[in-house]
């Protein structure tokens, strides 16, 4: 009777093709996790880049009065005279609004919506962006300004509501870009630190 085969013994080259195999898909398996970790890593970072309270607080609060003002201001009985460039400045300040609350509001109060939050980071991922999020910002309050409806109490209200927000997305981009001179708390301190103590 021949003597059962080991595998694993030095010479065997079915052990060795089984180790290799075994090596080849672990190198398989290691590199799909990488990818799909490095995937993740991007989607998160992404997700991560947001404002500080305060700021998102004050812009949610800008695009809910955006909101309001433009609303009032298309029921108005008294504006019955408004050009028609009026009233639909005043809807597309509407949805402006919507979609500036819905970049700065809670993200809880988003996922008891239907997640819509995500869902408009997903399908304008500009907007995931402190960057982008404040160039729409300027954009908005830009367009507030130029197309006031009316004149009187009506214009000190968009204007107000117009260069608000453009402040607060110069803010944005200022904390983007120049955060890090100020003593950010995510600005790079992390890599000096760790340099120093190697």
């Amino acid at each position: 009777m021949a003597a059962p085969q080991v595998y694993g013994q030095q010479n065997d080259p079915a052990g060795d093709l089984q180790r290799q195999m075994a090596t080849a898909a672990a190198q398989t398996g290691a590199r799909a996790a990488a990818e799909r970790g490095r995937a993740g890593v991007y989607e998160v970072t992404a997700y991560i880049q947001e404002n500080p309270a305060s700021l998102k607080t004050m812009c949610f609060c800008i695009g809910l009065l955006l909101m309001i003002f433009s609303i009032v201001t298309l029921i108005n009985p008294f504006a019955v005279l408004f050009m028609p460039r009026h009233y639909l400045a005043n809807i597309y300040n509407i949805m402006f609004g919507v979609i500036i609350c819905i970049c700065d509001g809670k993200e809880s109060w988003m996922r008891s919506c239907g997640d819509v939050q995500a869902k408009l980071f997903q399908k304008a991922f500009i907007l995931a962006n402190p960057a982008g999020r404040a160039m729409f910002y300027i954009y908005v309050g830009t367009m507030t300004m130029l197309l006031v409806p009316g004149d009187g109490l009506w214009m000190i209200i968009y204007i107000i509501l117009g260069s608000a927000l453009c402040l607060l997305a110069l803010t944005m981009l200022f904390m983007q870009y120049c955060g890090h001179l100020c003593g950010g708390r995510n600005y790079g301190h992390m890599n000096t630190q760790n340099s120093g103590q190697v």
